[in-house]
């Protein structure tokens, strides 16, 4: 059905949403896909990402050494360019890497684009891929956008989009599934063998049963049966975190005020948020870090205020660079950081913090883990284990530290006329 043709020669389905559990095989399909499209029909353009530029990248070299050990190595050209591996066909047809960011397919014409591993997009992302894919297909008749992914949590925004449309049948869409139905145990292997296409051939029950036993069970029916979840455990209830949200029509505090910025892990986004004594606030939220460092400057310059910093997590480089730049700093040791995490979750609990809404900043929070520190019972925020970014709440745990450890005003003494 995916390479089902009209009279006209254009795909039937323009649009195509595989998605699949673990262990199926489905980045190997989908780059079969495009380039046995390559080797049938003449000039034909493709395009694939993955989660991250870094990930595309490996993904695409794997692929390298199997095409130049392999039938096709005396018709396919590699360019082997990181960021921009591309394999070349006969006829003038490619299938070329692209990093999933703003702009990266930008003067480009594709009749084909493949976006692997898309649970991991969230809205912001999502939007910025829209805006990057869907211009590449207006001058070509063949185009089709072909969306492969995992269930993902609330987070995975884009996926769950496309997804939404496909199964309410809007014209142009097709959608594949494979995974467990709603009422399928989790932990009945026979449902593992009915629902999981890769068993006996790319994984087996030994695979699967280690998993099982290393992850809850909402995150191994997440990964391995493909059912949505909502997050990981909720550290924060909905009730309480409902509780602490400010009307958006509040206005903001004026007074002594403190920063904060932090970066994804993969360098996807980054956020900004602001603290004030009670106040927290995430000023802003977007993907890639290019943006970051001029911000930050701007608003340090704005308000007068410094930035509470970890020079060691992920957001260093653009530390140093504010540094070099003048902008006051707090400077946060490993003990800070984790005393920023337990200090927001505290006051929340306590009812001391009031929180201005932002859809990041919540996502953040429903789909945070925590990492502990040593045997100490500290922890931080986690990166890996959470289901969503979590820059937005760090920046926000950081700024919220930072205004409790502002310098004490400077007290100007009074001379009185006698």
């Amino acid at each position: 059905m995916i390479g089902e043709r009209t009279p006209e020669g254009r795909y039937r389905y323009p649009i195509v949403v595989v998605t699949v559990p673990r262990q199926c095989g489905k980045t190997t399909w989908a780059l079969d896909l495009a380039i046995g499209r390559c080797l049938e029909q003449p000039d034909y353009r493709a395009a694939y990402c993955a989660q991250t530029g870094h990930v595309t990248t490996e993904r695409m070299v794997e692929r390298f050494g199997e095409l130049s050990d392999g039938p096709l190595a005396a018709r396919t050209q590699l360019r082997r360019s990181a960021g921009t591996e591309r394999v070349t066909l006969p006829g003038r047809s490619y299938v070329k890497a692209f990093p999933p960011k703003a702009g990266a397919l930008r003067s480009s014409a594709l009749d084909l684009v493949i976006v692997d591993e898309a649970q991991e997009h969230p809205a912001i992302l999502g939007d910025q891929l829209d805006l990057t894919i869907l211009p590449t297909f207006t001058t070509r008749p063949r185009r089709q956008l072909v969306i492969v992914g995992t269930a993902g949590t609330d987070a995975s925004d884009y996926l769950r989009r496309y997804l939404t449309s496909a199964r309410e049948g809007v014209p142009g869409f097709a959608v594949f599934e494979w995974g467990f139905g709603p009422d399928d145990d989790p932990d009945d292997e026979d449902v593992w063998i009915r629902t999981h296409p890769g068993l006996g051939r790319l994984t087996d029950l030994d695979a699967l049963r280690g998993a099982r036993a290393a992850m809850g069970a909402a995150g191994f029916a997440r990964e391995y049966g493909n059912r949505w979840t909502r997050s990981a455990d909720r550290i924060v209830s909905a009730d309480l975190w409902a509780s602490r949200q400010l009307d958006p029509s509040t206005p903001r505090p004026a007074g002594r005020l403190c920063f904060a910025l932090d970066v994804a892990a993969d360098r996807g986004s980054a956020a900004v948020a602001v603290a004030a004594p009670g106040y927290v606030e995430v000023v802003d939220h977007r993907p890639g870090v290019d943006w970051l460092l001029a911000r930050c400057v701007e608003l340090s310059t704005a308000y007068g205020a410094p930035f509470a910093v970890d020079r060691f997590g992920a957001a260093g480089p653009t530390v140093d660079a504010l540094d070099r730049a003048g902008v006051p700093l707090i400077v946060m040791k490993a003990g800070d950081v984790a005393n920023s995490a337990a200090g927001f979750l505290d006051a929340l609990n306590a009812g001391t913090v009031d929180v201005y809404p932002h859809p990041a900043l919540t996502d953040a929070l429903e789909g945070a883990a925590l990492r502990p520190l040593g045997d100490s019972g500290g922890f931080a925020w986690a990166r890996r284990l959470a289901s969503a970014p979590v820059a937005p709440l760090v920046a926000t745990s950081h700024a919220l530290w930072g205004v409790s450890h502002l310098a004490p005003e400077e007290i100007r003494p009074v001379a009185a006329a006698m």
